[in-house]
């Protein structure tokens, strides 16, 4: 097998495709029961007794993961930043900064031996986690306590030389890196404070480094995308190329006053439910096409008119009404200890939907300084919230919008009580996040 950083950018994705790849026979006996292999279960979070969910949708048949396992933990090392970037929700803040304290890092890695589906700890959250001044000594903690792979956001303008070593060092596996413009003007005026050149040179010695020591490592960009920005994605291979990057994940930007409203590029896919598919619509099947002036116009007119589209056997829709936090087995830790469901509301904010001021009130579950988080998180406020977070029998506020209850999460048409996620951009996969 060739060293890591022997292989080019496409062989390093190609490499890290088929990690995540499982395949797998199974044998039915004659009672109609199967086993399923140990690393599919683990993909699932399942054990002896498990229940799990079965559906059967667009002709395809999947095993949905136990809601009830922890597979990936947020954990946000401090609420500070050192950049103050145009389209950052910090701005509608009036909570305290501060950062996570070692005893709660440590109380935290000494409880994480009761999740043994725990697959990945992302260190991320409102704030930027190079801030902190014991990140390196966080990561390597983590590391030691759990076999899940270690993850951090980052704006990248602190990632120096001695960082990033000690950041390799103890036992970081991804990094994600968030750009927004592929060119210096447009990204230094989007990230204000923050310097083009100095973090893309951060990101390629961070990789260097990471090759040098002949350690697998992980490197992706977070793109947030509005109408100022959009063009930018014309000449987003010349920085995936320069940076090594092997994932790019785009996303909506998430307004916080009405301007940043206007900036969004998706209101009719908010509103017209765009790539939701629809099953009572007809259903439309494409080969493989190249992508080139004769074909354009004629894809931009299905993509733009029709709801079940499919590659293949395969459907273009994005989920809708739907939580991934909830549905993937996430959890989120705040700096000061309180756990939350989610990121949307791991903190109060404002945010604006269809003109109107909305007044995020987060929703927090526990204190990991009081209670450990096994305890949080098998407690039956916490679990009866997934139950009825994955059913999402939430009003529609993403499409009738405009009555009093969108101004609040507090409640909503159908009758439901705080915490209501009908109005919630990400579980319209408006927002999406690393």
């Amino acid at each position: 097998m060739r060293n890591p950083k022997d292989l080019k950018p496409e062989d390093r994705t190609s490499a890290q495709a088929k990690e995540t790849l499982i395949k797998a026979e199974v044998e039915i006996d004659k009672s109609g029961c199967f086993l399923l292999p140990p690393e599919i279960l683990a993909q699932l979070g399942a054990g002896p007794g498990t229940r799990l969910r079965v559906v059967k949708e667009n002709g395809q048949i999947r095993i949905e993961p136990n809601l009830q396992a922890l597979r990936r933990l947020y954990l946000e090392p401090t609420s500070a930043c050192n950049l103050a970037c145009q389209t950052c929700i910090r701005h509608t803040w009036s909570e305290p900064l501060g950062s996570i304290s070692r005893e709660l890092v440590e109380k935290l890695a000494t409880g994480l031996k009761s999740f043994p589906f725990l697959q990945s700890i992302m260190l991320a959250g409102f704030g930027e986690p190079l801030v902190h001044p014991d990140i390196a000594w966080i990561v390597k903690r983590l590391k030691a306590a759990s076999s899940a792979t270690i993850e951090i956001t980052t704006n990248g303008t602190l990632l120096d030389e001695k960082l990033a070593q000690g950041l390799l060092e103890a036992g970081l596996d991804r990094l994600w890196v968030s750009f927004d413009g592929s060119s210096e003007t447009s990204f230094n005026d989007i990230r204000r404070g923050a310097n083009f050149n100095l973090v893309l040179r951060n990101v390629q010695r961070i990789r260097n480094l990471a090759a040098a020591m002949n350690k697998p490592f992980g490197l992706g960009i977070s793109f947030v995308v509005r109408r100022e920005n959009i063009n930018e994605l014309k000449n987003i291979e010349k920085l995936i190329e320069a940076s090594g990057a092997d994932r790019l994940l785009i996303t909506n930007v998430l307004p916080y006053t009405e301007e940043m409203e206007r900036q969004m590029i998706c209101p009719l896919a908010l509103t017209c439910e765009t790539f939701t598919g629809s099953p009572g619509k007809p259903q439309i099947s494409l080969p493989r096409l190249d992508i080139n002036y004769l074909t354009q116009e004629p894809i931009f007119h299905l993509l733009r008119g029709y709801e079940n589209l499919f590659l293949i056997d395969r459907p273009l829709s994005a989920p809708s009404r739907s939580c991934r936090f909830i549905n993937e087995g996430m959890s989120f830790i705040r700096w000061d200890g309180q756990v939350a469901p989610c990121l949307a509301l791991l903190h109060n904010h404002t945010t604006y939907l269809y003109g109107l001021e909305r007044r995020i009130r987060g929703y927090l579950l526990g204190d990991l300084n009081s209670r450990s988080l096994a305890d949080i998180w098998s407690s039956q406020e916490y679990h009866d919230f997934r139950e009825k977070v994955y059913l999402f029998d939430y009003s529609p506020c993403h499409i009738c919008g405009g009555c009093s209850y969108l101004e609040k999460n507090e409640e909503d048409c159908s009758g439901n009580t705080f915490p209501v996620c009908g109005g919630c951009l990400w579980a319209q996969s408006i927002i999406q996040c690393p």
